[in-house]
């Protein structure tokens, strides 16, 4: 390849800052299109590696932030473009719709902003810092939006593997493991762009060990470290009642009916999973409809489970509860922020007429959560629920799934029409099925329904916007995957390594690492 030709005409481009700050935006745009439901996953290199690239090239640390942001605008502007249909979808103003959504892209846009920043103001001048400075910030900041402002892990580029052979190992890393993996990648590209040439060694190396791990990853697949103990017939039940509709009064009665009849007709099934809030009442009002269902459920010996609002002490939770064969309560623990509860509510209540929507005032658990039990052949199982954004969060799953036999996710992506979001939900809910080698029973309340086997393989699935009961067989597993064991050694590793790359030796720019 003519690496001189290529690279001079890259440093040509450092010269044009506007035409850089388009190409940022264009390569920001290309990161979403690696994810569900495009699924073009070999553009998560060349969106990072152009990331990478772009940071190095910069001339200063003012440049790097108003490449970062460009980027970052491409990115969040497109991935998480939903924003505004979850707004349209309580009737949000259009004009107001837009400005929430551009200001919530625009927020995490700038920590694309403040990621380059920093590795142009302190890790470019350094050894080792395209090599691993960069792969290494690009993960700590995927994971400092998991907690920041209460959190939002979207878009993590880890996911863009949940399909293939590599995305396989989260089940020992984590999807941030699969982030780094493919930052490390990436990386390696951008070498070859700053340096041509010299920096062939590294790509072929790096091309050598993604090899590796898509092998090891086809070797040693998640259901590799868990083993089945039994197989059960699974029913996730999808109502399709529209999210303007789901609250009021008048449709109550037509809820009730619906989930009773699907309650009456689903004999056969060992397990059956409604979705979040389904019952759309609290239960002291359904006490004499819910006892009639758990006695249903135990003469067919069966578990049924179904997402309801509960309350002690005045305050709402988003639950679940067991009934028949299966038991118990699990309430959320972590929150939507703006779509359950409203942070600053004192300030900003009053001030968009948006933030009175249905279901914005709930708790969180106030207590560690656990598994459900559920009866199974006279053996006491457990099951790992999950309800909604909890899904996201790979630390959080892990705690409920590492002592269960199934996974559960209930959802109601119905606030987000038709959009990436439901796609990209899925997605994620896959990848903890991988990270914890656990089929998985997902209900949602307009699609997308599916069972999943423990390697993120979808078995059945719905389609959007219909009524449907998606219904298989999916096993119950035992044991724990290296991840479950140990956790994500990553955040104890990669500060550490960052530190000593800041207090390396600084090399001459025409050596840069």
């Amino acid at each position: 390849m003519p690496f001189a030709p290529v690279t001079a005409a890259l440093h040509r481009l450092s010269d044009r800052p506007r035409l850089l700050l388009l190409i940022a935006l264009l390569l920001g745009l290309l990161l979403p299109l690696s994810l569900a439901p495009f699924y073009l996953w070999p553009l998560a290199w060349v969106s990072l590696a152009g990331f990478f690239w772009l940071a190095h090239q910069a001339h200063s640390g003012r440049q790097a932030f108003w490449l970062g942001l460009s980027f970052g605008a491409g990115m969040f502007g497109l991935g998480i473009s939903w924003v505004f249909a979850s707004m349209r979808t309580v009737e949000t103003g259009v004009f107001l719709s837009l400005l929430l959504t551009t200001g919530f892209c625009f927020g995490f846009a700038l920590l694309s902003a403040i990621q380059a920043w920093l590795y142009q103001r302190f890790l470019k001048p350094r050894a080792w810092a395209l090599t691993l400075a960069a792969p290494m910030l690009w993960v700590l900041f995927e994971w400092l939006r998991s907690w920041l402002f209460t959190g939002m892990p979207w878009l993590l580029i880890g996911y863009s593997q949940t399909s293939t052979w590599l995305g396989q190992l989260s089940a020992l890393v984590s999807v941030y493991g699969i982030s780094l993996l493919l930052a490390l990648g990436a990386a390696q590209l951008a070498r070859v762009l700053v340096q041509g040439a010299p920096a062939r060694a590294g790509v072929i190396a790096a091309a050598v060990l993604t090899l590796v791990g898509y092998i090891a990853g086809a070797l040693l697949p998640a259901d590799r470290w868990t083993e089945p103990s039994d197989r059960i017939l699974a029913v996730a039940v999808q109502s399709n009642i529209a999210q303007r509709d789901k609250w009021r009064a008048a449709q109550l009665r037509p809820t009730l009916d619906f989930y009773a009849q699907q309650a009456r007709t689903q004999i056969e099934a060992d397990l059956m999973i409604w979705p979040e809030a389904a019952l759309t009442a609290r239960p002291d009002r359904l006490a004499t409809y819910l006892s009639q269902l758990d006695a249903l459920g135990l003469d067919r010996q069966q578990g049924i489970i179904t997402g309801i609002i509960t309350s002690e002490d005045g305050r709402f939770f988003n639950s679940l509860l067991g009934f028949g064969t299966a038991s118990g309560e699990y309430r959320k623990q972590h929150l939507v922020p703006f779509g359950e509860y409203l942070p600053f509510e004192a300030q900003l209540r009053g001030l968009i007429s948006f933030f009175s929507i249905p279901m914005s005032t709930m708790s969180p658990a106030q207590t560690a959560q656990g598994t459900m039990p559920w009866s199974y052949r006279g053996v006491t199982r457990q099951l790992a629920p999950v309800i909604c954004y909890e899904a996201a969060y790979p630390g959080l799953v892990r705690k409920l799934a590492r002592d269960s036999d199934l996974l559960v996710m209930v959802s109601n992506d119905a606030w987000f029409g038709d959009s990436l979001a439901p796609h990209q939900h899925l997605q994620i809910t896959r990848m903890r099925a991988i990270e914890n080698g656990r089929d998985l029973v997902r209900a949602t309340q307009n699609g997308i329904s599916a069972l999943i086997d423990a390697r993120g393989r979808v078995l059945q699935r719905s389609a959007q916007f219909e009524v449907a009961t998606v219904t298989g067989e999916v096993e119950l597993r035992t044991g724990r995957t290296p991840y479950q064991r140990w956790g994500g050694p990553l955040w104890l590793l990669l500060p550490l390594a960052l530190l000593a790359v800041c207090l390396s030796r600084p090399v001459r720019p025409a050596t840069a690492d």
